[in-house]
């Protein structure tokens, strides 16, 4: 039978919830997410943990943030200009919003503070510095 192993595609479904046991990730059973051992699509620990699994297998397996989001880094607190924003879209503490980087990629950030003239917006992804257990099942193996 085959496994996971290094460079083998493999479909799985999977759950991440916080500690307090909400569900934060969730792929849906007709949608299941493609990877490959190495692929990042997957916290590398989870990756490592799935190594030698077959078809139909769970397991549940609990990460601190610095094996899943990582942890909070304050230089991604950024004060921005409301100059820069379309005046009709309503900012306000708790929006998330998007912006491209001068070379074109898109970052997604969460509005802390609104101030007259400026607001400051996390680009930390919404889960960095939280605890996660995921539960993964192999749909199925290339």
């Amino acid at each position: 039978m085959t496994v996971i192993k290094e460079g083998v595609k493999f479909n799985i479904l999977f759950e991440a919830k916080l500690e307090t046991g909400e569900i934060v990730l969730k792929t849906e059973e007709e949608q299941p997410l493609e990877v490959a051992v190495g692929d990042g699509n997957i916290p590398k620990s989870v990756e490592d943990s799935l190594i030698d699994m077959k078809k139909g297998g769970t397991k549940t397996i609990a990460l601190e943030p610095a094996e899943a989001f990582g942890s909070k880094r304050d230089d991604l607190i950024i004060d921005l200009s409301k100059e820069g924003f379309d005046p009709q879209v309503e900012l306000e503490v708790g929006s998330r919003i998007s912006m491209n980087s001068p070379e074109g990629k898109r970052f997604m950030g969460t509005v802390l503070e609104v101030k007259e003239e400026k607001i400051s917006v996390d680009f930390n992804h919404p889960l960095t510095g939280k605890s996660l257990i995921f539960t993964v099942t192999v749909v199925s193996i290339a």
